[in-house]
């Protein structure tokens, strides 16, 4: 990952955090991703509980694992594992404030002597060869360029029989129109700082490429659609209230405006099928 593309990254959490924290509780959640809704879920809070489980239940995690999360964020997912699982975790993100909040965390959370979190690039590393027997990223890999990076750095981090589990945003189609290109990109995923996405077939064909075993692609579109209809919801309450602010001459920065356009493309995207939402999961 470049030092360009990482300084952007930086910049979009850092100046999107109190939008964050208002529209999807990160304080009270600890995690900023869309979540599982199941039939008889009530709220987000719950739908981000349901993703750890789902992810935990994909990866049979147990407390003798040492887990990597890859793109932690505020370390809500090392957490849950660490709570329920009693296993050590290693959370790693890129943004210094992620890392300082994770840290605080963890430490509310009673868990600060299971894990540990470190400002570091997914795909470049300093952990030695086989340092864990679980590598996990939620919805953070679309970050990575290209997504084969990371999973070279995955396999050399895991040991042998490792598993991994990654839950995240796929493109839905091998080739888009111009007309595509810009609904995903420019005017969803753009937002967000994310400039590619692969799709589930070239992350099996990459990972069979490189020798894992156990590939498997779970689909979970319409599981987290109830969360991006959510985002749809707020990207009004967000224009009203940067409206608002343009008139009293404090407007968003165009890192805010693009994120809050992205609230409102994301779903008409997500319709056409232009992206989907999967699980993947292999085994070195």
């Amino acid at each position: 990952m470049s030092n360009t593309q990482q300084k952007e990254i930086v910049r979009y959490y850092e100046e999107c955090d109190n939008a964050y924290r208002d529209a999807w509780g990160m304080d009270k959640n600890m995690q900023l991703n869309l979540g599982i809704w199941e039939k008889d879920t009530k709220n987000l809070s719950e739908a981000l509980l349901n993703l750890n489980r789902q992810v935990a239940k994909h990866a049979n995690i147990s407390k003798d694992d040492i887990v990597l999360d890859a793109g932690c964020g505020v370390g809500g997912t090392a957490i849950y594992f660490a709570t329920h699982f009693g296993c050590k975790c290693v959370g790693i993100t890129l943004t210094p404030h992620q890392a300082e909040k994770a840290r605080a965390n963890a430490k509310k959370s009673k868990v600060d002597h299971l894990v540990s979190f470190e400002v570091m690039d997914f795909t470049n590393t300093s952990f030695p060869d086989e340092s864990f027997t679980l590598v996990t990223g939620i919805e953070s890999i679309c970050y990575a360029e290209p997504k084969m990076a990371f999973l070279k750095e995955a396999k050399r981090l895991l040991k042998k029989g490792g598993r991994m589990v990654l839950a995240d945003n796929l493109q839905g189609k091998d080739e888009l129109n111009e007309k595509e290109y810009r609904s995903l990109y420019t005017n969803a995923f753009n937002g967000c700082k994310v400039d590619s996405l692969d799709t589930a077939k070239q992350y099996r064909n990459n990972l069979a490429e490189l020798n894992f075993e156990q590939i498997d692609c779970i689909d979970e579109t319409k599981r987290i659609r109830p969360s991006i209809v959510r985002l749809r919801k707020f990207y009004y309450l967000a224009a009203v209230y940067n409206f608002a602010h343009r008139l009293i001459g404090k407007r968003f920065s165009k890192t805010q405006e693009a994120n809050t356009k992205m609230c409102y493309h994301l779903l008409s995207s997500l319709d056409n099928g232009l992206w989907t939402y999967g699980i993947v999961k292999a085994t070195k």
